[in-house]
């Protein structure tokens, strides 16, 4: 029988997202600035430049906004996840598509050790940066040239439905850290 597992999450937006946005958003807004400046010192062209700039700055500004909304989407098939990021609900980009069966470790972030560790590729498909939901599963891709990290956040039926491929190492921990989660309740 077929394995298949969708999950959608939305990212919160941290404040580093939203000073990027306003800087963004003041660049765009500066240029019409200018040329209105232009047009007082040197010719009444720059009026007419600085007005369609504007006008410019307040769809790129409507496009920044919209499109600090980020989802990702996790399918499980079978041994392959797959996950994508949808933006704004208006374009979508595949970030990683991979057996499961490659993943070397998959533990919640906050208990996997990775402070020291070196990675030719981040994967971060994940609703906070760090936050108690987070898992990291580190893997070896050729694809990449070699030790690669994937940081998201599944809810339990996707870790269920992610269980039956993966190795038994992993198993097992992931089951440990579950019983010690039950015994604190």
């Amino acid at each position: 029988m077929d394995t298949f597992v969708e999950q959608l999450v939305v990212r919160k937006n941290t404040s580093k997202h939203i000073i990027k946005l306003i800087v963004y958003i003041l660049l765009i807004f500066l240029a019409p600035a200018f040329m209105v400046l232009l047009g007082y010192i040197w010719n009444a062209y720059f009026f007419i430049v600085a007005i369609c700039a504007f006008l410019f700055g307040v769809y790129g500004s409507y496009y920044l906004v919209t499109g600090l909304y980020v989802e990702y989407e996790y399918a499980i098939t079978n041994s392959n996840i797959t996950i994508d990021k949808i933006s704004a609900k208006r374009s979508r980009k595949r970030i990683i598509s991979v057996d499961i069966k490659k993943f070397n470790t998959l533990r919640k972030l906050k208990d996997s050790d990775i402070s020291g560790k070196s990675y030719k590729k981040v994967f971060e498909a994940s609703v906070t940066p760090n936050g108690d939901d987070v898992y990291a599963a580190e893997m070896h891709l050729d694809k990449f040239g070699g030790d690669c990290l994937l940081l998201f956040s599944p809810d339990q039926k996707t870790i269920d439905a992610m269980k039956p491929f993966l190795r038994t190492n992993i198993k097992a921990e992931l089951f440990k850290s579950k019983l010690k989660k039950d015994d604190k309740k």
